[in-house]
């Protein structure tokens, strides 16, 4: 309310000078500066408390929850009603984000508390399986695409470099040729389902949290797997793993020896040997992150920074993507640029409830379905160089 009564003094105040302002108009032909600049000075004052009114009031509005969406979702609420067909919702904006960093899932059938004398203490909710926090989407560069198709022309065969030539006249000047090639990637659908008795949609809030944190986890899971490893044979992707560029261990030396810090570099100075796109990041196994995280100088010092400190260090200006979704001694290098690679998404993450799947309706199930469909296109494949720990004799 505070608020609101500056703004309305702020008003009354401006429109006493603007009154002003047309008299002297009228009686000299113009307004004063001063004048105008108090008005200007007010104008201010009344944009910013409006501007505070607004984010106060936005603050104040409860977020739209995946229950709620539920709620109003007309094909839920009539699929609620029949007990019969089949709804789809689509998880756009915030709601989206959120299902797929929520942790938690809640399952039917899970019993009820034995009543007795004695009152027994319950933890709320469910303890979940362990899950790993997915980030190789995070490392690239995306955007939406309206086709199933993406294709793309590539330079074949290069520019050759021109030809110095003495000044002489009549000499003919070096001629240049290029040829370029088509590639593709093709739309790929991920999904996963599972069946739940009738019942349960009797329980919105049951379901939000199953909705909401549940099967698309594990599909953004397999789409993390795919990004990396998919060997581009039937419906997988063609990941960055396949389609990288081998580690060229010549690179190494081999009199001086070296270690897992030493590799990462000698694969950052490939990427620009071959004057690719520089790399950004570099994603390898927690187990082989924690090796080179406990690397020690000879006075017994961590090389990575103190394990007091606070933030996860950089390993040559790349940022390291630790995650159990690449094979421990495996590691890509590469670059999260556009030009280098793109995840398209087709169709965003949705999820499909029906009873009309198989024999759900002689035994009072639902089937549950949560699919997404992407593609990755990587543009150039040498910004990318994936090898392994493992091949050579590093600490």
């Amino acid at each position: 309310m505070e608020l609101e009564k500056q703004l309305n003094e702020l008003v009354t105040e401006q429109k006493g000078f603007h009154q002003k302002m047309e008299e002297e108009i009228k009686t000299l032909g113009k307004a004063s500066t001063e004048t105008k600049t108090i008005i200007d000075a007010i104008q201010k004052q009344v944009d910013a408390i409006d501007l505070k009114i607004v984010e106060k009031h936005a603050a104040g509005a409860p977020e739209k929850t995946i229950v709620d969406e539920l709620k109003e979702n007309e094909e839920v609420c009539r699929l609620m009603k029949n007990k019969r067909g089949t709804a789809v919702i689509t998880f756009k904006g915030n709601n989206a984000v959120r299902m797929w960093e929520q942790k938690t899932i809640l399952r039917s059938n899970l019993g009820y508390v034995t009543p007795g004398v004695i009152d027994a203490d319950r933890r709320p909710g469910i303890v979940l399986e362990a899950r790993r926090n997915l980030t190789v989407r995070d490392a690239l560069s995306s955007r939406p695409t309206a086709l199933p198709v993406v294709y793309w022309a590539k330079v074949n065969a290069p520019l050759v470099s021109a030809s110095p030539m003495m000044q002489q006249e009549g000499l003919v000047k070096h001629e240049n040729s290029v040829t370029f090639t088509t590639a593709s990637s093709t739309t790929r659908t991920i999904a996963t389902f599972i069946k739940c008795s009738v019942q349960a949609l009797d329980d919105f809030t049951e379901l939000g949290g199953f909705l909401e944190a549940g099967l698309p986890y594990y599909v953004n899971r397999q789409e993390e797997t795919q990004l990396l490893s998919g060997d581009n044979t039937g419906d997988n992707l063609n990941g960055l793993i396949t389609q990288g560029t081998s580690f060229n261990t010549a690179l190494l030396s081999a009199s001086a020896g070296w270690t897992r810090i030493d590799v990462v570099a000698a694969a950052i100075a490939q990427i620009g040997i071959a004057d690719e796109i520089d790399p950004s990041f570099i994603i390898l196994n927690k187990a082989d992150w924690w090796t080179i995280r406990r690397t020690k100088d000879s006075f017994g010092r961590y090389l990575l920074g103190d394990p007091q400190s606070i933030g996860n260090p950089t390993l040559w200006g790349l940022t390291p993507i630790a995650t159990n979704s690449i094979a421990q001694g495996t590691f890509l290098v590469g670059s999260g640029d556009a030009a280098a690679a793109e995840i398209r998404d087709r169709m965003e993450m949705q999820v499909l409830i029906s009873t009309e799947d198989s024999d759900n309706f002689q035994r009072n199930l639902v089937t549950v379905k949560a699919e997404k469909r992407m593609l990755l296109a990587v543009y150039r494949p040498g910004s990318f160089v994936t090898g392994s720990f493992n091949s050579s004799p590093v600490t």
